[in-house]
């Protein structure tokens, strides 16, 4: 159920939505019409609308929403683990759990969310350490910036791998391209995690995509015909993209085979070189994605 002491009176730019399953989400107005939905499960971005009105994220008509539950689509937080990369449960700790609306203001050039977590009794039993996490979301009229903050708050040392792993709304994945990673290496996760080096040409999506490129410091464009998104990280060293192609997408009971040509992810991450906080030391990473 939703936890209505996480929520408190709110400012005229942001809206109360009807709950969905249970769960609290918001509806946060920025500059010439842009808006950015978010449920507090997760503090998981849903929805994002820049100022011409079109939906720039995808989120699965067949997404679950209960308390627990992860949500398919829109920007899932990651962390302290990526995917199933360790003991934990797949994607860390954080996506399934409440957050708490701690800020939020509203100019002319932006609007601005920020939500809270810190470790409980249901974190630590499964990861034993004490830590302070924070979601950023600024939102402007044709960009949105999310960023991840953690503090670890326990008296030693914790590492931890971590992503904003963003699902990019397409027409058509098959005609869309990566433009940015022409000769880097990547690990294939699709391939048994082989590393290959990507040829000097833009990357397309034929079939299952899984792949992590290694310090990617340059922005990257995700382009489709009409339409060009740029997408930059800062404090996330690699980028992961990601399409389960229609066999992979058919397993998944929250997506199926005629929704995988709508989304690409590129997700700013920490993946291959985890993370190590000391006792009071903080971190921040986050994905810029701007209208081109």
């Amino acid at each position: 159920m939703t936890d209505e002491a996480s929520l408190p009176d709110l400012p005229a730019h942001v809206q109360r939505l009807p709950d969905r399953g249970g769960l609290a989400v918001l509806r946060l107005q920025g500059p010439q019409g842009a808006t950015v939905e978010v449920c507090t499960q997760g503090a998981h971005v849903l929805s994002w609308r820049d100022a011409t009105g079109r939906e720039r994220l995808f989120l699965s008509p067949r997404a679950r929403f209960a308390p627990g539950a992860a949500i398919r689509g829109g920007v899932p937080v990651v962390f302290p683990q990526f995917s199933g990369r360790g003991a934990l449960p797949k994607h860390g700790l954080l996506r399934g759990l409440p957050w708490r609306l701690s800020e939020t203001s509203s100019d002319a050039r932006a609007a601005r969310l920020a939500f809270e977590i810190q470790d409980s009794g249901a974190t630590r039993g499964l990861w034993p350490h004490a830590f302070h996490a924070r979601l950023v979301i600024v939102l402007e009229a044709g960009a949105l910036d999310i960023r991840l903050q953690v503090t670890n708050t326990s008296p030693t040392p914790f590492s931890f791998t971590s992503a904003l792993h963003s699902y990019l709304a397409v027409a058509d994945v098959r005609v869309a391209q990566v433009h940015g990673l022409a000769q880097r290496p990547y690990e294939d996760a699709a391939d048994g995690g082989e590393w290959r080096v990507h040829p000097d040409a833009p990357l397309g999506f034929d079939g299952e995509v899984d792949r992590v490129y290694p310090e990617v410091r340059s922005a990257l464009v995700l382009e489709e015909p009409g339409h060009r998104l740029q997408v930059a990280a800062e404090g996330f060293p690699d980028v992961v993209v990601w399409n389960p192609g229609p066999s992979l997408a058919a397993a998944l009971v929250d997506l199926g085979e005629d929704q995988c040509a709508r989304f690409a992810c590129l997700e700013a991450a920490s993946v291959l070189k985890p993370v190590v906080l000391g006792p009071g030391e903080h971190w921040s990473g986050g994905q810029r994605l701007q209208t081109a």
